[in-house]
């Protein structure tokens, strides 16, 4: 035993520890003939192999095997906590949200206010992270730890050693904070513990990292915050990273910093998912690049809100790698985000002893229903952020009327609970909630909707305001069975027809949308053998005579991009009309505004192109395309120079006008529309034609005959 025996007594050096002379300690055969130094380094080993295995793996929401916490990590953002504005009242919040024009309820508010969670950890020595449930804090004090064990200078600047301890487990009314410090050292062979810890702590060589403040009983938390403040008051000279919920924020703890991880932004996504699938098969499959590129298609715009959370972006790698791609029925991926949230994430967590003293009674499946009028209630009035004191009305509203649910809970405290272990209400503000996601809201409220059969009425009163437009698609897919031997869902796109019908009936539908609609199906409807669908023909027909009306609208002025945007809603996105005959129509009139020769060429030769187009898939079947593309080409002929006045360069864009006119007999009284006049046509009855087909694709239950009579009659004015 030479070499052990002289070294009782010296302080090692990477830990700063020391050997104590004891029997069990000297005879174990691993540390015989060895160095003082070969000890420190087989016990710093021990300790990190220890710290890795507990706390330096992922396993979530039933994954087949853990993942390495390191390999799928991405830094963290964080706030400082005066970066939310508590004091804003619910008006200023809406319309703050509103001015984003995105679904993320804290959407860049802050962005300029982010910085990594390791600054943060280097510069406070007490460290208070708050945030939502999923959102990332106990991963991201692990990671702390991880780096301290490896004593990168860069990341995290303190020689310590890192204790992690997970606050759950203070369920008792005495605790001893150091007795479980010890506990993490005796259990890696560390000799003599109880005074060695008691040093370190005297020298200040320890970061403690306390997780999950939330997680305390709550009948025990107040305790357990006395104890832990007495304890860092007790042993200041070290370091501390203490995580709780924002929900449960309610004391602060002296000496501590507060900030609060910020959601992922969408280059933290991309990394995450980039992490994720970073397995040679992978990369060489692209499966990172591809399950990105899906996530940002506008389908799975409310699927992408979701991501900015690491829990359900989780989910949403896990969803991705059984079938590389996402559910087409949105309905089903946020009812399973939904349960995560109701059940799995509390169990997981170990809540439930907590759930039972203030939910007895109330199953998940009743909750649903609370939740589900709570979210329907407040959409329906276009709150997005709610008062606590409606809430908490509503919640007693819905206890009162339903038989099966226990009367004598608290609504305050329901929605308390609600907001703690479940992260479905959160204060955005001082009682000021809102739901964590939009999508959630919207997930609920068209789950009340079709669960009260209230559709027929959301369509007559909601159907053209286009906040509703991913309720629609959501109600959509959750229609299930047959009313009067018809789908639901069936009966749902044809009371939206009926609607869509009943605007030509409006002074501006009758005037000026019935005799564009005629046209376009006259011009089309003879072309029989078409490779192109009916439909889709009178789309097109449609696009192309309000792109002109539009130019007309407009003159001279050059707001290219709402011509864009008329021209695509009214021809891609209603029929997947080719985009290419879009962008064309786009640059004719860009030649038109501009007024410079070389355009002019383009936008001949362009809408030559356009003209085959329509020639190659036989579109219009009255058109003599021969003659047109003739009689275009004559016209570069006589292209006013760059030296023209405009009353040449007026003429000339006049005749060219006449001659694409003529040819689909486009007379000024049909073209006869203003700005005003086409938006809103647009905004009615053309966006609830996109809307029809856009619900179709997501239903579960529609019949083939009922959609094919729906789509022979649709872009087309009913018989009197």
């Amino acid at each position: 035993m030479t070499g052990i025996e002289t070294a009782i007594g010296v302080q090692l050096t990477k830990f700063g520890w020391d050997v104590i002379s004891k029997n069990e300690f000297l005879n174990q055969e691993i540390y015989i003939g060895k160095s003082i130094q070969d000890i420190l380094y087989h016990l710093y080993q021990q300790y990190a192999k220890n710290y890795g295995e507990r706390h330096g793996q992922v396993s979530v929401l039933r994954m087949s095997k853990p993942m390495d916490l390191e390999s799928i990590y991405v830094n963290v953002q964080c706030l400082d906590d005066f970066a939310r504005d508590y004091l804003i009242d619910s008006v200023t919040l809406e319309k703050r949200f509103r001015e984003t024009n995105q679904r993320r309820f804290r959407y860049d508010f802050d962005k300029d206010k982010r910085k990594d969670g390791l600054t943060f950890a280097n510069d406070a020595q007490y460290l208070m992270v708050f945030g939502g449930p999923g959102i990332g804090k106990s991963t991201f004090l692990r990671k702390v730890g991880l780096e301290a064990l490896k004593g990168n200078q860069e990341n995290y600047q303190h020689r310590l050693i890192p204790v992690f301890l997970e606050l759950k487990k203070f369920k008792e009314s005495k605790i001893n904070i150091q007795a479980l410090i010890e506990k993490e050292f005796e259990i890696c062979g560390f000799p003599d513990v109880q005074k060695n810890v008691s040093k370190k702590l005297a020298e200040g060589k320890l970061l403690i990292l306390l997780d999950g403040l939330d997680e305390v009983p709550t009948e025990n938390r107040e305790n357990v915050i006395e104890k832990i403040q007495d304890f860092v008051d007790q042993h200041k000279q070290n370091r501390f990273i203490l995580s709780c919920r924002t929900a449960a924020k309610t004391t602060n703890l002296n000496r501590f910093t507060n900030i609060e991880v910020a959601e992922f932004d969408d280059q933290q996504i991309q990394d995450f998912i980039g992490h994720w699938f970073s397995s040679e098969a992978d990369k060489e499959a692209e499966t990172a690049k591809n399950c990105w590129e899906l996530l940002t298609q506008s389908e799975y715009k409310a699927a992408k809100n979701l991501a900015h959370t690491p829990l359900l972006l989780t989910f949403l790698c896990l969803t991705y790698r059984r079938t590389l791609s996402f559910p087409t029925n949105r309905s089903s991926l946020y009812e399973r985000a939904l349960r995560i949230f109701l059940e799995e994430w509390s169990a997981e967590k170990q809540l439930t002893s907590h759930r039972n003293l203030v939910y007895e009674g109330l199953n998940i499946d009743l909750e649903e229903g609370l939740l589900s009028e709570i979210a329907y209630l407040n959409f329906v009035e276009d709150h997005l952020f709610m008062e606590k004191r409606e809430i908490v009305k509503q919640i007693k509203a819905h206890l009162q009327q339903n038989l099966n649910a226990p009367q004598t809970l608290d609504g305050e405290k329901v929605l308390k609970t609600i907001e703690l272990e479940q992260g479905i209400l959160v204060e955005q503000a001082s009682d000021i909630y809102s739901f964590s996601h939009l999508t959630l809201q919207e997930y609920l409220t068209a789950r009340y909707i079709v669960e009260n059969d209230l559709y027929e009425n959301i369509v007559k009163h909601y159907l053209t305001e286009t906040r509703w437009h991913e309720v629609f698609l959501l109600i959509s897919g959750l229609l299930r069975g047959k009313i009067n031997q018809l789908y639901k869902a069936d009966h749902l796109l044809l009371t939206m027809e009926k609607e869509a019908n009943n605007y030509l009936q409006t002074s501006l539908g009758k005037s000026k949308l019935v005799p564009i609609l005629q046209w376009a199906d006259e011009m089309t409807k003879d072309s029989t053998d078409s490779s192109i669908e009916p439909i889709k023909r009178r789309a097109i027909a449609n696009a192309i005579a309000y792109a002109i009306a539009y130019a007309n609208a407009i003159a001279y002025a050059s707001d290219i991009a709402n011509i864009y945007a008329i021209i695509y809603a009214n021809a891609n996105a209603i029929a997947n009309a080719n985009t290419n005959a879009i962008a064309n129509v786009i640059i004719y009139t860009n030649a038109y505004v501009t007024g410079q020769d070389i355009a002019y060429i383009i936008a001949i030769e362009e809408l030559v192109k356009l003209a085959n187009f329509f020639a190659m898939d036989r579109i219009f079947f009255s058109v003599n395309i021969s003659q047109l593309i003739a009689d275009l080409e004559d016209l570069k002929q006589v292209i006013p120079n760059n030296k023209a006045n405009e009353k040449e360069r007026q003429k000339f864009v006049d005749q060219l006008l006449k001659t694409w006119n003529t040819a689909f007999t486009l007379t000024p009284e049909l073209l006869n529309l203003s700005v005003e006049e086409i938006k809103e046509i647009d905004s009615h009855y053309f966006y609830i034609n996109r809307l029809i087909l856009n619900c179709q694709k997501v239903a579960v239950n529609t019949s083939p005959t009922v959609w094919q009579e729906l789509e022979d009659r649709m872009l087309k004015v009913p018989p009197s």
